[in-house]
């Protein structure tokens, strides 16, 4: 397992942003584990390689929706919320990944909005 956790930590080169290859390589049949950085919720997610997600919120409980990977940005849609969100990812180079958002005045600079704390093979919470 050690062997396989250091192959997804190394899908980029630390502080880069991630190409949408390599974000679907990262997250496509692996379990996500975070936290908001505004809001301070935490959240896991088992990203089915068929582009559907189950996972846990802290704040919300279960949820479950659809996940893709659009240009090189991470997007989701949580059954229930109105809309989609997408995302970039950097690679921290540390085993985390920070999502950002690019406001909608794009002379201001990208918003870090979330951190994938740890990534792990597989859906080792047995979400269905």
């Amino acid at each position: 397992m050690l062997v396989a956790l250091g192959m997804l930590s190394s899908v980029a080169s630390a502080g880069e942003w991630m190409t949408g290859e390599q974000i679907e390589k990262l997250v496509s049949g692996n379990t996500t584990y975070g936290k908001h950085e505004f809001k301070g919720f935490t959240s896991y997610s088992y990203n089915r390689p068929d582009g559907t997600f189950v996972g846990h919120n802290s704040e919300a409980g279960p949820r479950k929706g659809t996940w893709r990977v659009a240009g090189n940005k991470m997007c989701r849609h949580s059954e229930g919320r109105p809309k989609e969100f997408c995302q970039e990812v950097k690679d921290n180079g540390d085993g985390t990944y920070n999502r950002y958002v690019q406001p909608k005045n794009l002379a201001m600079p990208r918003k870090h909005v979330f951190t994938w704390t740890k990534v792990v093979p597989g859906n080792p919470e047995n979400l269905e």
